[in-house]
């Protein structure tokens, strides 16, 4: 948050797991997903 200047409330982590899906189900390896929606103030809708 403090490299984006911005408030900690602004910002969602969540994990969950693959339910025995794919290698990573199987334990055979790792994956990782990240995800950002930015907008800017001028972009924001009124």
């Amino acid at each position: 948050s403090e490299m984006l200047a911005i408030s900690r409330d602004r910002i969602s982590i969540k994990a969950t797991t693959n339910e025995k899906l794919g290698f990573v189900g199987r334990e055979e390896g790792i994956a990782a997903i990240a995800t950002a929606s930015v907008v800017f103030p001028g972009d924001v809708p009124e």
